[in-house]
């Protein structure tokens, strides 16, 4: 497309090749619109990617969509938007796991999601196929960036992950996905175009204008040994929005036997696929790997954790 010009943008970041790059943006809220608005208008190739469709909730944040997108696939509408800009746009309203992952492929991948489970997804697949990957997440006024490329990854960085605050409970600013947005973004651009990059773990708030940048070392398995090994699980807990008390995934999930399970506690409730069992707190276990514990609260965190890690163990 001829329309664009770049002379301006040229004259920073000098003679390039970014026409022939692309970026994979995983996750497409209020970060990742935001980010994939950017990087096209920057001439970049985009492959769009989000399981979620267009809420009511999100047209404050994500400022690329408006009240006729509601309930329409939000990879969908971002491409059609962005289609006007650039041709080199591709979308897929999936939602992504390991059987699929193949699809970010590319030179450079953003993580906008805001979910552990896929961020670690992502880490792993760009670190064994050496693609850099940028990470961000916002909550409230804090926004935070961080590299994974040659350095060490964000399994360095989240250890025993026992309770993770996300947007859907905790709010944003749409100034802070914003201004994270052109952080990632920059950053991409200093990588595509083999300019210094931020090393640090970059932490900004807008309450008080702080900005911290931490130093990370390697210190996971899959940084410091040669070949994958195995992970040792986290557990991510959260607060369950409509349920009432607090969800548990273990990381890297897997299905759990229910008839192991029993044998260590008291069964309220027996089906194939769920169990409700009564110990301290009444929890409902599913066979696909999440625990639901009812009725607690934020101070029965470490019970939590400890009850959750009985149940992995023995199923």
């Amino acid at each position: 497309m001829h329309f664009m010009d770049y002379s301006r943008q040229n004259l920073v970041l000098g003679k390039n090749n970014l026409s022939k790059k692309t970026a994979a943006i995983i996750g497409l809220g209020a970060i990742g619109s935001n980010s994939a608005n950017l990087l096209a208008r920057a001439g970049l190739n985009l492959i769009l990617i989000d399981k979620d469709a267009v809420e009511s909730s999100n047209i404050n944040s994500q400022n690329i969509y408006t009240k006729k997108d509601l309930n329409k696939p939000k990879a969908s509408v971002l491409a059609e938007y962005l289609k006007k800009i650039s041709k080199n746009i591709k979308h897929h309203n999936l939602n992504l796991k390991s059987n699929n992952i193949s699809i970010i492929k590319s030179d450079l991948v953003l993580d906008c999601t805001d979910n552990m489970e896929t961020k670690f997804l992502l880490n792993d697949y760009c670190k064994r196929n050496s693609i850099p990957l940028l990470h961000s997440a916002a909550i409230k006024t804090i926004g935070t960036i961080f590299v994974v490329n040659k350095g060490p990854c964000l399994r360095c960085i989240y250890k025993n992950i026992t309770m993770l605050e996300d947007c859907n409970s905790a709010g944003i600013l749409n100034t802070t996905a914003s201004l994270i947005a052109s952080i990632q973004c920059s950053e991409a651009l200093k990588i595509l175009t083999n300019k210094k990059y931020e090393k640090a773990l970059l932490r900004i708030n807008l309450a008080n204008n702080e900005i911290t940048k931490i130093k990370i070392n390697k210190n996971c398995p899959l940084c410091t040994k040669t070949r994958m090994t195995r992970m040792e699980p986290n557990l991510i807990i959260k607060k369950c929005k409509d349920k009432g008390g607090y969800s548990v995934r273990q990381e890297p999930l897997k299905n759990l036997s229910l008839n192991k399970i029993k044998k260590y506690f008291k069964v309220l409730i027996e089906t194939p696929i769920v169990l409700v069992i009564k110990g301290k707190y009444e929890i409902i276990v599913h066979n696909y790997g999440e625990l639901i514990f009812k009725n607690t609260k934020e101070k029965d965190i470490k019970e939590i954790e400890k009850i959750s890690q009985k149940i992995y163990k023995h199923g």
